[in-house]
């Protein structure tokens, strides 16, 4: 045999040896095999935007603000410490939050960045289950922010609210309780913060007012769009 077939044959032999070597090292990762750890993409990231007014440095001025904002159908959540934001709205669109603050003189758009992740803390089962956990997210958003525009606009009544949420309530406890029945119970570990998350966004819904009017129901719908925010970019820098 030549030299230079013996080479040839030397280089096939390395390159099949990387090639199993890359392969057996995928199917250890977390179970998953070589499809698997390559194409989970996980939780993605986004943003939120937040249509504010400050920042204010007296806390009296800044809890008076916020309730005038109430009083007129926003959130008037106070972000933030010593420096207060007042958050008036929540939007999943840039452009639908600026439209609405140019219609409001002294407010600006602010952008609320949630992490993405690909749950490499999880194993298989663990990923499949958290990935559908945490879906509950985006149905509570949307749901909440869809409630508030179409009452604003009159397109909904708070009839039509109070079934929208009571659904939303049940949507949300229904992903909790599988969650709950695939994961381990364990306080200290990721799937625990993901319940806790659960919780969170059911007790918001439980404290939503929907008995007194439109422009104090419409602030409640908003607070808790924002609550929800925040909560959830707290979730994603832990998971």
């Amino acid at each position: 045999m030549r030299v230079e077939d013996k080479g040839n044959i030397l280089c096939v032999c390395a390159v099949v040896l990387c090639v199993m070597l890359t392969l057996g090292l995928c199917l250890m990762l977390s179970g998953q095999g070589f499809i698997g750890a390559v194409m989970f993409e996980g939780v993605k990231g986004e943003s939120v935007y937040f249509v504010c007014s400050g920042p204010y440095n007296d806390v009296a001025l800044a809890r008076s603000s916020a309730e005038l904002v109430k009083n007129r159908g926003g959130a008037g959540y106070m972000l933030g410490t010593g420096d207060y934001e007042l958050v008036y709205a929540a939007y999943s669109s840039k452009a639908d939050a600026e439209s609405v603050s140019n219609g409001i003189a002294g407010t600006y758009v602010k952008q609320i960045d949630i992490k993405k992740s690909k749950l490499k803390w999880a194993d298989k089962e663990e990923k499949t289950a958290s990935l559908a956990a945490l879906e509950y997210y985006d149905i509570a958003f949307s749901t909440l922010t869809e409630c508030a525009d179409k009452l604003n606009a009159k397109q909904m009544t708070l009839a039509d609210v109070k079934v929208k949420t009571s659904t939303l309530r049940q949507q949300i406890e229904d992903i909790k309780s599988v969650y709950s029945q695939n994961t381990l119970d364990d306080i200290n570990s990721k799937t625990a913060d993901i319940k806790l998350a659960h919780m969170t966004a059911l007790a918001l819904i439980d404290n939503l007012t929907l008995n007194i009017g439109d422009a104090p129901a419409l602030s409640s719908l908003r607070y808790a769009a924002v609550q929800l925010v925040l909560s959830r970019q707290a979730l994603m820098e832990k998971i």
